[in-house]
């Protein structure tokens, strides 16, 4: 993905011409009819023998299958390794070859060999060299699927051109992408190359016919412009979708892509393409699905996209973008999927959306966005994950902050609500509490939830379908607020809650006893508040816990006689009043305790001892209020989070 995007050297193959005819090869050769001077005349029974041989019909004799040579020929070029798996490769052509699907035998008086009419190898750790020779020899094949193997080498321009469909993706092709390739493959309705190491640019003439369907370039090393015509002719294109997502693509969006009006799914995420969202996007009504995320892309959101009506899934996240989101986006209401975070888009929400009332998944975070929750947001009954993290929204939250049917993943973290946490609509998530839906992700201390989109053309090559797959443990991050007050028994009932991060706000009152009933609970942050009393016993018991801070609050008395808190060194630093064991006092002797680390998610000190006070050394409580003051502003920075949605993942 890294280094210079240079031109490569011609390797076009260019037919060689044939020499000039010498002076002999200009006279008329000697043939039978010229030598012979006198011809037999046919008798009776000459004749008789010819009307006989006639009547008999030609004799059926099947030519030799040239298409089982091309396949032996295909085979014997890989690497040997790779023979064993086609080792059903032998005795005449037929079905039972792996991977080999043959055209039906035609009526006709002479019987024609079998003919290979689709050749499908995927996953079989097939290497070497693309042995494009031989295949170029199955001159009626139409479907070739070589994806997820090792074959290596550069792309040819001699394929069989009545290829209709051609997978090579996830290999170790390299090199250029020949100009002639789309040429040779005149009749082609899908390509996929994606998740190889194809590399430099594009020529500004790369140009497919009007017949292609799916094309999916992506996960390359593509570099330069993205050519202007993708297909020969955009008003009569068939394109319904374009992938050249994660390659090095720079320059604007060229304008002829928005006039391929035919297109459903749009795929140009992750390159470092620059400049405006083309104003023409909205003549895309047929659009269901746009990435242009994680690039440089600047200005505002175009008001144009929404002539694209029929948009499910909108990712624009990680570009340069600003300014107010813009009211005409209140058509999109068939969205789904709305990713705008890590931009510079301020004005207040949801105001501009709040027509979309079929959202799922609304990523938000990393912008300027400014304002109140209003209560068009309790409209999206839809809701699965809403993340409007490290923005500058304030107020209170709403009563119905909680209450989204099928609410997975909530994160208004690193924003400036202020006021209590509402203590109402914890029964209304059936993920939250319990009853399934939610797909948690691999464990470890900080969640982040991922999107996974797909999208593949159906069987009638006339419709994209769509789909997406969010994963995230079931959460909530209500963390670097200024929220205030005790915590809701309700919040601690949720049972199916994994992740739940309370801190770096000024929560008072003690940590509530029924946490004990959150027994798939992962992760657990209370942290940098002012929390007082004992720390239950029930925390020590939940087996699940792999994350635990209660740092830095007012917590005091002795520490549960269980191990359980044992696995988590530091869990219950800057808390004073902890003493190490069962009906400690203040005059109990201090054990050689320590101090370790200073950042937030480590955890900050050991205990020792069974009836010991942790210590903080020669450090009077009054110097170290003020550090802790301190360190809980930096800490609690919007800045010093690590906790940011991963980039979408295109996979076919």
């Amino acid at each position: 993905r890294h280094g210079t995007c240079a031109v490569p050297s011609a390797t076009a193959e260019d037919p060689v011409p044939p020499p000039p005819p010498t002076p002999a090869a200009l006279k008329p050769r000697k043939t039978l009819a010229t030598t012979n001077r006198t011809t037999m005349p046919a008798t009776p029974l000459v004749l008789a023998l010819l009307l006989l041989l006639l009547a008999a019909g030609p004799r059926r004799v099947a030519p030799a299958s040239t298409d089982r040579a091309a396949l032996l020929a295909f085979r014997a070029s890989l690497s040997p390794p790779s023979h064993a798996a086609l080792s059903s490769w032998h005795g005449p052509l037929s079905a039972s070859w792996l991977g080999v699907s043959l055209h039906p035998p035609a009526a006709a008086a002479v019987a024609a060999p079998p003919s290979v009419a689709a050749l499908a190898l995927q996953g079989l750790n097939l290497s070497g060299p693309l042995p494009a020779p031989s295949l170029a020899l199955l001159r009626r094949l139409r479907e070739l699927d070589l994806s997820a193997n090792a074959l290596s080498g550069e792309l040819p321009c001699s394929l069989p051109r009545s290829l209709v469909n051609l997978d090579l993706s996830r290999n170790a092709l390299s090199g250029a992408i020949p100009t002639c390739f789309p040429a040779s493959l005149p009749a082609l309705r899908t390509l996929n190359l994606s998740s190889n190491s194809l590399g430099f640019p594009l020529s500004p003439w790369f140009s497919f016919s009007s017949r292609l369907v799916a094309l999916d370039f992506s996960s390359n090393a593509l570099c330069g412009a993205v050519p202007p015509r993708i297909v020969a002719d955009p008003d009569a294109s068939s394109l319904l979708l374009l992938d050249l997502s994660h390659n090095r693509f720079s320059g604007e969006i060229p304008a002829g892509i928005t006039a391929i009006r035919s297109l459903q799914g749009l795929f140009l995420a992750d390159n470092q393409l620059s400049g405006e969202i083309p104003a023409g996007i909205g003549n895309l009504t047929y659009l269901q699905a746009l990435d242009l995320s994680h690039n440089r892309l600047s200005g505002l959101v175009p008001a144009g996209l929404a002539g694209c009506f029929q948009l499910l899934y909108l990712r624009l996240g990680g570009n340069q973008l600003s300014g107010a989101l813009r009211p005409e986006l209140d058509a999109l209401d068939s969205l789904k999927v709305l990713d705008l975070s890590n931009n510079r888009i301020s004005g207040e929400i949801p105001l501009p959306l709040a027509g979309c009332r079929s959202l799922e998944v609304v990523i938000l975070l990393g912008n300027e966005i400014t304002g109140e929750l209003s209560g068009a947001v309790a409209k999206w009954q839809s809701l699965r994950s809403l993340s409007l993290a490290d923005n500058q929204l304030s107020g209170q939250l709403p009563d119905w902050m909680f209450s989204f049917p099928v609410l997975q993943w909530l994160d208004l973290s690193g924003n400036r609500f202020e006021g209590f946490i509402p203590d109402g609509g914890f029964n209304a998530s059936s993920v939250l509490n319990g009853a399934g839906g939610g797909q948690g992700i691999p464990s470890g201390g900080m969640i982040s939830p991922q999107l996974f989109v797909s999208a593949s053309v159906d069987s009638t090559g006339q419709q994209l379908e769509l789909g997406y797959d969010l994963r995230a443990a079931p959460g909530i991050d209500l963390s670097t607020n200024l929220l205030h007050g005790e915590i809701p028994e309700g919040l601690v009932a949720m049972k199916g809650l994994e992740y739940l991060n309370l801190s770096c706000n000024y929560l008072a009152g003690q940590i509530p006893a029924g946490l004990g009933g959150m027994g798939r609970l992962r992760t657990l942050d209370f942290s940098h508040n002012g929390l007082s009393g004992e720390v239950p016993p029930v925390i020590a018991a939940m087996t699940e816990l792999e994350a635990l801070n209660l740092s830095y609050n007012s917590l005091s008395g002795p520490l549960p006689t269980t191990d359980g808190l044992r696995k988590f060194p530091g869990a219950l630093a800057g808390n004073p009043g902890i003493c190490g064991g069962e009906g400690c006092t203040m005059d109990a002797t201090m054990p050689e305790g320590k101090i370790s680390g200073n950042n937030r998610h480590g955890w900050l000190s050991d205990w020792h001892g069974e009836n010991g006070w942790v210590s903080l050394g020669a450090f009077s409580i009054s110097t170290m209020t003020s550090f802790f003051v301190s360190l809980a502003t930096l800490l609690c920075s919007p800045k010093a989070r690590n906790f940011v949605f991963q980039p979408v993942r295109i996979e076919y």
